[in-house]
């Protein structure tokens, strides 16, 4: 089943809080829904609904909590999880008893969930949304990939983001287990819209991601900023800007993200972390991108690898 074979369904979605990539991308999923009059119930954190409010007027939100996890800052991706382990666990049993009160309450015919192993139902069918099938993890971390598999077996349907061949995502997208896929394409919010033929914006720079890195990424990018010729546009959360206690022309706050979008369609060249959800994004803006990878995330550095291995950063 594709997203567009959904229709007229009551249905339930929630995205996994460890970055605004998976609101992102879920807009790209919400509008496909709503062209095919499908009722969306969305459980959330309530940072995550301030977004979706943005775009979408006529959905039910459910106050959901998060997966609990910090980052340590250190680039010890693997270390920083193996210690929200319990909590984590706990967390994703207590999502499953919620789950199942809110598909009887609310009457939901199908469940979606963005990498949220709890958020799944034994009573309607439960789509699983992804990218990663296979963790980049080290030989002695297969104890992850194996739980991560495991968990995607209880799910009814899997939705891969990328094509058969793997194209964007590599070997992370690759069907090694025989789970039951789909592979679905890329989504992103900027399917929305009518490309602009007319861009103003020479280079447009995103900080996101987890606080400690997001300001690392904005100092290293700064010098950069300021010296190169053209005209250039910074988007970063208005904490990390405030923090450096300086004065930066031509900075936006994140927050509002309709206004963003605009900068985004304006811009002739964008650069970012490598994140999933923004590399998505290039693709549906055609635009390149010169991507840098948030330390100690596997998943970032192999994408920043194979994209620039495979030509992917340049404009399509």
């Amino acid at each position: 089943m594709l997203p567009t074979d959904i229709k007229k369904q009551r249905v339930l979605l929630s995205p996994l809080n460890w970055g605004m990539g998976h609101v992102s991308r879920c807009i790209g999923l919400i509008d496909i829904l709503l062209r095919n009059d499908n009722t969306i119930f969305i459980a959330c954190s309530a940072d995550q609904q301030v977004i979706f409010q943005q775009y979408f007027k006529d959905i039910t939100f459910i106050d959901h909590d998060g997966y609990p996890f910090e980052f340590g800052g250190k680039g010890k991706f693997s270390l920083d999880l193996l210690k929200s382990f319990s909590a984590l666990k706990r967390r994703q049993n207590e999502e499953r008893t919620q789950v199942e009160n809110y598909v009887e309450f609310f009457e939901i015919d199908c469940v979606i969930s963005d990498h949220r192993y709890g958020f799944r139902s034994r009573k309607v069918n439960s789509i699983f949304l992804t990218h990663q099938l296979n963790l980049p993890v080290k030989w002695y971390e297969r104890w992850v990939q194996n739980i991560h598999i495991n968990y995607l077996r209880s799910f009814d349907e899997i939705w891969v983001l990328d094509t058969e061949d793997s194209k964007y995502a590599g070997k992370l997208s690759r069907n090694d287990a025989g789970l039951s896929v789909q592979y679905i394409g890329i989504l992103s919010r900027f399917g929305r819209y009518v490309l602009k033929e007319t861009k103003t914006i020479d280079r447009l720079i995103v900080v996101s991601g987890p606080s400690i890195y997001a300001k690392q990424f904005l100092e290293q990018q700064l010098e950069s900023f300021k010296t190169d010729e053209g005209h250039n546009v910074l988007i970063a959360p208005k904490e990390i800007v405030n923090a450096l206690e300086k004065e930066i022309e031509n900075s936006h706050p994140s927050d509002d993200w309709l206004k963003c979008d605009d900068y985004f369609l304006s811009s002739k060249k964008l650069i970012s972390r490598s994140g999933y959800s923004t590399l998505m994004d290039s693709i549906c803006l055609e635009i390149p991108c010169e991507i840098t990878a948030t330390p100690g995330q596997a998943e970032q550095e192999y994408l920043m690898l194979f994209w620039n291995e495979n030509s992917l950063c340049i404009s399509r």
